[in-house]
C-alpha cells in the first residue's frame, strides 16, 4: 500500500510557480497572459496586412490561436 501511495504523490514534489518581480505567480497564469497577448498582437498584424478577410470564423480562430500558444508555452516552459 505504501508503494502505491508513493506512485500517486510522486508528481507533487514542486509547485508550478515562477518568481516574477519578487512575487510568485502560477505558471498557468503567465502562460495564459502570454497566449492572449500573442493572439491579440497577431490579430492586429493580420488586420494591418488585410489578411483578416481570409480567416474563417475570426473570433473562434483567434481563440484557438491563443489557446495553442498558451498550451505550447506551458509544454515548453514546464514540460510534461
Amino acid at each position: 500500500m505504501a508503494i502505491l501511495i508513493c506512485l500517486f504523490v510522486a508528481g507533487c514534489n514542486t509547485s508550478p510557480t515562477q518568481e516574477l518581480f519578487g512575487s510568485f505567480f502560477p505558471s498557468w497564469l503567465v502562460c495564459a497572459f502570454v497566449g492572449a497577448s500573442v493572439a491579440a498582437l497577431t490579430r492586429i498584424i493580420f488586420s494591418a496586412l488585410d489578411f483578416d478577410d481570409a480567416i474563417p470564423l475570426p473570433m473562434l480562430s483567434w481563440l484557438a490561436f491563443g489557446t495553442a500558444v498558451t498550451l505550447g508555452l506551458w509544454i515548453l516552459w514546464i514540460g510534461i
